[in-house]
């Protein structure tokens, strides 16, 4: 008798454990997408009617993640020019202004802007249940440079590759909100 009841306890112990780890998943899923969802849902509401194309400064490459506050686990670095192109094309799905990756500046035009990109610095601060990823970067005109910081909280866990994704992606849309009000 007293086997049965522990085995029941143990059960129900487990029962709750799983409901408890179902929820907190479902949390974390919600979480961690809003501010991505956020992005996607301010650039389909760009009124942009300007051509743009990107480019990569492969000086970038060598920028280090710089890493503030306790973490664990060690996800592989990126590709940067990679996650940079995908998240311009991701952009230009959500977006209405016609931007595109480029390998390299074209011939000037005057309808199209070019703009080449450089990732100046990654920092990824660690809080004790979230991390925000803040990445600076230079948009070179060739008139001027705009200094944007786009950046991706995420709680309880995140890659190099996700956060510096959606962090770039947050750069470029902060960039096309400034240069398509021009």
């Amino acid at each position: 008798m007293l086997k049965k009841q522990f085995r029941n306890m143990t059960q129900n112990s487990f029962s709750r454990y799983a409901k408890n780890i179902l929820l907190l998943s479902i949390i974390y899923f919600l979480f961690s997408c809003a501010s991505h969802k956020k992005v996607n849902n301010l650039a389909s509401q760009l009124n942009c009617n300007k051509t743009i194309h990107f480019v990569f400064d492969n000086e970038s490459k060598f920028v280090k993640i710089e890493y503030k506050g306790d973490h664990s686990g060690n996800s592989e670095y990126p590709d940067y020019k990679r996650t940079f192109r995908e998240s311009v094309e991701e952009l230009d799905k959500e977006s209405p202004a016609k931007i595109e990756y480029k390998d390299a500046l074209g011939f000037p035009s005057d309808s199209i802007i070019q703009v080449t990109v450089r990732i100046e610095k990654i920092v990824w601060d660690f809080g004790f249940s979230s991390a925000l990823m803040e990445t600076e970067l230079v948009y070179k005109l060739p008139d001027r440079n705009i200094n944007i910081v786009g950046n991706n909280k995420v709680h309880i866990a995140g890659t190099k590759k996700g956060n510096l994704f959606k962090s770039l992606k947050h750069g470029n849309y902060m960039f096309l909100s400034i240069i398509c009000d021009e």
